[in-house]
Order: C-alpha cells, then structure tokens, then sequence
C-alpha cells in the first residue's frame, strides 16, 4: 500500500483501484457467476487473497506482521450480484453503516500513531465497466470519522451528499463499513452490473456468521484457508502458547 493509498483511505474511507484483473480472467469469472457460482469457488475464489488486495488488507487490518504463509486477516462474508438495467435495491438503499463510528465498538474505523484500523472492510469486484451515476455503491466521504450524530440530509435516499464512481471491469473498489454507503438502481442498459461483495475484518473481531464448509477450505491453497480460521489472537492454554495464524477442523470460524 503506498503512502498516497494510505493517506486517500484514511480521508475518505475508500479507495478505488482500476483495471487490477485481465480480460481472460474477467471472461472466466463473469461465466462462473452467471452458471451459479459464488465468490468461494471456481475462478472467484483467487480474488479472496488477491495480491492487490492482500497488500492493502494487511495494512488497515493487521495486528502484527504476518509470518510467511498466512494472512494477518480473515474473511467472514461474500456475496454475488448480478444486476441487469432497472434493477432496484431494497432496504440498502438507505445510507447505512454497520454501527456509527460515533460508538465505541470493535467493528469501527480509527487511525492512531501513523496505524490504521479499519475493522469491518468491504472489497468489491467490478467485473463490468461501471459509469459514474449509473448504479454502483454510493458513500458520503469522510463519514467514517463522523463525531456528530447524522442529520435527516445524509440519510435520505439517493441525496446530493452521496459520491459514486466510474472505472473499468476488473477494478476492485475497497471500502470501511463504518463509511455511510447505500445501493442504487442499475441504469445502464449496455453491461450488468456484475460484482463480488467480499468481507474482511480482524482476527479478533468478527460480524458476520459465515460457517463455510471445511472440506471447502481444505481445498483451498494452505495461505488462503488461514482466512477463515477462528476468532481469537492467543491460545494461553496451548503449550507452547500459541499465537492464532493457522486454520485447523477445531479452529474454524463459524
């Protein structure tokens, strides 16, 4: 993560990096999707530790420095959406967070002492071109700090407030979940709207009950599984003590 990155992500909560994937892995994904995949699966599952989105994750949720083979970070939720012209949310419409940054809570954002924490993360895969104003996720910048209780203006559906973005298929969009974000219709009648929500969050923290299968993880490279592994940071009772990088049957996050 560059210095620029880390400060843009600090100010506005969010940052956008465009064209990350290639046409031919794009093509293979897309056609996973629409045959019913998910994000754990097939083609879909490499963007779970993507280098490009490892390398950021590592910095705004990582407790310490990893050790080689493991990630100093787990993903605790993934959702598909492929969202065809007229497409209209229901409830998300509304700018929400997970709980207000004005709250003391495990799931906000904070930055402290040069660090960044940014607890419940949200990456979102853009596998279609996405046209500013046309349908992808809009956010009120710099709500992830808000000390003030939110006046009636910013959550009002699709208000002057709220930003979007354009960018290119394959660009992935990282946002904090304490950031005021909401849904919108899909109004562009060339392309779908075709993205993969996936969710990360701390070792020691966790929002979303996710339970994946365990032959499923085994399956998966040994780096990747530590993803998924369960939600503490030391094991006192283990001798010798052990510190939580490694996914096991008897430590799987459920």
């Amino acid at each position: 993560m560059t210095e620029e990155q880390k400060f843009l992500f600090d100010v506005r909560g969010w940052l956008l990096i465009p064209a990350v994937l290639g046409e031919a892995q794009i093509e293979a994904i897309k056609a996973h999707l629409y045959a019913g995949g998910n994000g754990f699966t097939g083609p879909a599952q490499e963007l779970l530790d993507h280098p490009v989105v490892a390398d950021v994750l590592n910095e705004i949720l990582s407790p310490w420095e990893a050790e080689e083979g493991t990630h100093n970070f787990r993903c605790e939720n993934s959702f598909v959406t492929i969202r065809q012209n007229g497409w209209k949310p229901g409830s998300t419409d509304v700018p929400h967070v997970v709980l207000p940054p004005q709250e003391a809570n495990a799931m906000r954002y904070h930055a402290q002492g040069g660090k960044i924490y940014s607890a419940l993360t949200r990456v979102v895969w853009e596998l279609n071109p996405v046209e500013k104003d046309s349908g992808g996720t809009l956010f009120l910048s710099g709500s992830h700090k808000a000390n003030f209780p939110y006046p009636p203006s910013v959550k009002e559906i699709d208000n002057s407030h709220l930003e979007s973005y354009s960018c290119p298929a394959g660009s992935v969009f990282i946002f904090t979940e304490s950031l005021l974000h909401a849904a919108t219709a899909w109004k562009d009648p060339n392309v779908d709207r075709v993205a993969i929500f996936n969710c990360y969050n701390s070792v020691w923290a966790q929002w979303h009950r996710l339970n994946l299968d365990h032959d499923l993880i085994e399956s998966m490279p040994e780096k990747r599984r530590t993803l998924f592994r369960g939600v503490y940071a030391i094991d006192f009772s283990a001798r010798p003590i052990e510190v939580n990088r490694e996914y096991g049957l008897n430590n799987r996050a459920l």
